[in-house]
């Protein structure tokens, strides 16, 4: 169960403080959480769904189809990646600020892309266990969400006062045709990614005086662990269930090279990724993997 989901779950679509019907199945509740453009709304709908689901209102998977963009507050000014201006070390208040303000912004996107891994992949024929985990993680990161957005606030910031990129929602569009490659590239890489770095974000706040930001961080990177270990699990339900079965390290291996650029850097927190399920044979292999290149096209008037 998630804290504090019986306080929200009538926090949106109400009028006169009776909440509005949700739909019958979770595919087509995905799908309303997805083109919802408000992330408050988003987050708090998450959690009234979620306990729909968890206590058995909501038990139907159905066919709902998601869209390729889904809402978004259009008071947040998405850049390219490579515009993105510098976050500092977090000691001093704008850099603590924009520091939380990123998460926020992460956060915000991981709701929508644990929506749509259940709306997307629903002809895959996966069982109830699939759409419990990830009706859970989609919970998870609407309580991590409204924490930090809350925080953001007490730092006398919100969201959308700083710029944020949109690098997560696109690997997700790369990957939108199978799921054994979006489990691969957005659970067992960014998330694993954050495994990686959450440690050091939390010492920085720690060393700027913000020991509540490091504490609300540390609550959330045990949940982001659970997120990983998801992952895998249905990554190797996959390749379990494909026939032949498929080695599932292997497949992984070659999926991230495939879909994700540059490789893997290091340092990684390997306790971190072990207590998630993720030994050193799974990453260790992919540290600056080389991007396959494009098969050369043969030059006019030469035959091959």
């Amino acid at each position: 169960a998630v804290a504090g989901l019986g306080s929200m779950e009538g926090a949106v679509g109400s009028e006169g403080g009776v909440a509005a019907p949700l739909p019958e199945s979770i595919t087509e509740c995905a799908v309303l959480v997805l083109s919802t453009p408000s992330t408050d709304l988003k987050a708090s709908l998450t959690l009234r769904i979620a306990g729909a689901w968890r206590t058995g209102i909501i038990t139907q998977i159905g066919e709902a189809k998601p869209s390729d963009t889904p809402g978004r507050p259009s008071h947040v000014t998405i850049l390219h990646p490579s515009k993105m201006p510098k976050r500092g070390k977090g000691g001093s208040l704008p850099n603590r600020i924009a520091m939380v303000h990123s998460l926020v912004h992460i956060e915000s996107v991981a709701i929508d892309l644990s929506w749509d891994i259940i709306a997307r992949y629903h002809h895959e024929n996966l069982p109830k266990e699939f759409y419990d985990d990830w009706v859970k993680v989609a919970a998870d990161e609407a309580k991590h969400y409204t924490l930090l957005s809350k925080r953001l606030h007490e730092l006398g910031s919100s969201y959308g006062a700083l710029p944020a990129h949109d690098g997560l929602w696109e690997s997700a569009l790369e990957t939108a045709n199978s799921l054994q490659s979006r489990l691969c590239i957005e659970h067992m890489v960014h998330e694993a990614r954050g495994i990686d770095v959450t440690p050091g974000t939390i010492a920085r706040f720690r060393a700027g005086g913000d020991t509540k930001s490091a504490e609300m961080l540390d609550m959330i990177l045990q949940d982001e662990l659970t997120h990983v270990t998801a992952g895998m699990r249905w990554f190797r339900y996959l390749c379990e269930r494909s026939d032949p079965p498929i080695d599932p390290v292997s497949k992984f291996h070659e999926m991230v090279r495939a879909h994700f650029k540059g490789g893997l850097k290091p340092p990684f927190n390997t306790a971190g990724r072990t207590a998630a399920g993720m030994t050193e044979e799974w990453y260790l292999p992919l540290v600056n993997a080389p991007v396959p290149k494009p098969k050369q096209q043969p030059t006019a008037g030469k035959t091959q």
